[in-house]
């Protein structure tokens, strides 16, 4: 199945804010973007049952934030073409992914467009929205939500 811009956004920013909020599952990411791409629901559900109980396994010990990075970059980028339309929430997913990825920062020369303030001001809204619908403590969440907004904003 071929993966579109948006699919590489989400999985490119929520790499970032996995990074930035909890680095240690960074050699767990690939495995949990393929569990979610494979189940999306399954894999936000999985520190909630199993191995906790029994006291063993990843989830024992935390609940694994990239599921809900992953959720959370997909579920903005959904309202962001919702309210500014699909060319628009397009355009933001392909700078996304030329940003992180390298491409465009060749010597500055054709540098990567960077979000308009009012862009970022609608990303910022559309994640903070969405971060507070996530199965996960408040405090998580926003931390989690900030990571996403700061990624893209520190990105210069």
């Amino acid at each position: 199945m071929a993966t579109s811009v948006r699919d590489e956004a989400v999985e490119t920013l929520a790499r970032q804010a996995v990074a930035a909020v909890s680095p240690a599952e960074l050699p767990l990411f690939s495995a949990s973007v393929t569990r979610y791409r494979a189940d999306p629901q399954a894999a936000l559900r999985g520190g909630q049952a199993g191995d906790r109980a029994l006291g063993f396994g990843v989830e024992a010990a935390v609940v694994l934030v990239t599921p809900f990075a992953l959720d959370l970059v997909k579920r903005m980028l959904t309202r962001l073409a919702e309210k500014l339309g699909d060319s628009a929430a397009d355009s933001v997913a392909g700078r996304i992914v030329r940003w992180f990825s390298g491409d465009g920062d060749e010597g500055g020369q054709d540098r990567v467009e960077l979000l308009t303030p009012e862009q970022l001001a609608a990303v910022a809204e559309a994640t903070r929205t969405e971060a507070a619908s996530l199965a996960l403590p408040a405090d998580h969440s926003e931390r989690l939500a900030d990571a996403v907004v700061a990624a893209l904003a520190t990105r210069a």
